[in-house]
């Protein structure tokens, strides 16, 4: 079973752990970090790209994303089998990749609190392309805040 981690998650987490510990299933967190465009460390068009700057400022999200997946999974009772992965990419592929790479066989992901109606999470475009391309079933859970 595996688990997208994005902001406000911790009661969606918590109800993916508890549903894992009802199967006897293995928790797989998955926290994706965006990618930082090179294009991000120039200031005008014509500047040329500065590598190291990129792979700095990769590094201060990759680290962001991993604390928070850290974060959450702390929070989780010891004896539940669980796994923390980190992604890169656009969500809704990523989220999909992971689910395969791990051979998940349900994935959890939230509906945040503004779309507490199914419709608009069907306009989410990460949360569509985890619906329409995930070749295991998709549990859409509302969050609390």
């Amino acid at each position: 079973m595996a688990a997208r981690a994005q902001d406000d998650d911790l009661a969606v987490v918590h109800y993916a752990a508890h549903l894992a510990c009802s199967l006897g299933a293995e928790l797989i967190l998955v926290a994706i970090a965006p990618i930082v465009s090179m294009r991000t460390t120039a200031t005008y068009i014509s500047d040329p790209f500065d590598l190291e700057a990129a792979r700095e400022q990769q590094e201060i999200v990759d680290r962001m994303a991993r604390e928070k997946l850290d974060g959450l999974a702390s929070t989780l009772a010891r004896g539940l089998p669980r796994e923390s992965v980190l992604t890169w990419g656009p969500p809704g592929p990523a989220t999909v990749e992971a689910a395969r790479e791990h051979d998940a066989d349900l994935v959890v992901v939230p509906m945040r609190a503004r779309d507490h109606e199914l419709g608009h999470v069907l306009h989410d475009h990460a949360d569509r392309y985890v619906l329409h391309h995930c070749d295991v079933p998709v549990l859409v859970v509302p969050t609390t805040s």
